[in-house]
């Protein structure tokens, strides 16, 4: 099986950017095994990659036929409608560069929340909309995620699926998560960009302003979230772990 996963392993290639797959993988090592819901899966690197490390892995992806690891079940997942599988199902759940394609990301991590367990873990990556540079680059072109012509889309079998459709940014995602239960526990970067650090005087000047506030303040501004190492000064990515609690209904949407 170790000398087959390797040949299939140099005929797949992961879909997220380079540094995200071994950041999470790096975080799976250190858990309890169980099952995982991994999706979108993608061609099923991340999901043979689980499964090497001893989890019991489930694919999910609404082009199921592209998944390209024949002993691992992939099942049809149109986040945007349902993950067809029970509640309560996985011990994890890994949603990687999967979020902002959707278009209604609330029903996506309502699902998600809906097929952990409690006291279960997901784990999410979403581009990091919040870094100083992505501030930058907002306030000079005016937009979050590239503009797209429309012409394209317009042929037959032409889908959006690849599209950053909801541009996320810390704050919302944390209110996605907490009305579904989901209570972020940790905040990752995937990699460091050591550009940014040409702009560490200005954040540390936002940083001590912060500092002056009142804790009311802060609170009502969520800079615990916005002002966050990993999040001003992150990556091109965040790694966002969460843990579902069992502290009530999620709220509908």
């Amino acid at each position: 099986m170790v000398v087959k996963d390797k040949e299939i392993m140099e005929k797949v290639r992961p879909l997220a950017r380079k540094a995200i797959h071994p950041a999470v993988l790096r975080w799976f090592e250190t858990q309890k095994r169980g099952s995982v819901l991994d999706a979108p899966a993608g061609f099923g690197h991340l999901s043979l990659r689980l499964r090497e490390m001893g989890y019991e892995v489930i694919a999910g992806e609404i082009e199921p036929q592209k998944f390209a690891i024949p002993d691992i079940e992939c099942i049809f997942t149109d986040l945007n409608r349902e993950i067809q599988t029970q509640d309560n199902s996985f011990d994890y759940i890994c949603c990687i560069e999967g979020l902002e394609h959707m278009t209604d990301p609330y029903q996506a991590v309502r699902e998600f929340a809906r097929v952990l367990k409690p006291g279960g873990y997901g784990v999410f990556s979403i581009p990091n909309y919040c870094s100083i540079e992505r501030r930058f680059k907002f306030l000079l072109s005016g937009y979050l995620t590239k503009p797209t012509e429309c012409e394209r889309f317009r042929v037959p079998g032409a889908n959006i699926y690849g599209l950053h459709n909801s541009p996320l940014t810390i704050t919302i995602l944390e209110f996605m998560f907490e009305i579904n239960n989901l209570h972020i526990v940790e905040i990752k970067k995937d990699a460091p960009k050591l550009k940014q650090y040409l702009l560490l005087p200005l954040v540390s000047c936002m940083w001590f302003v912060n500092f002056l506030l009142t804790k009311k303040s802060r609170a009502k501004r969520r800079t615990d979230l916005t002002l966050n190492k990993n999040v001003i000064m992150g990556g091109n990515t965040l790694i966002i772990i969460t843990k579902k609690t069992t502290k009530g209904q999620s709220i509908q949407t």
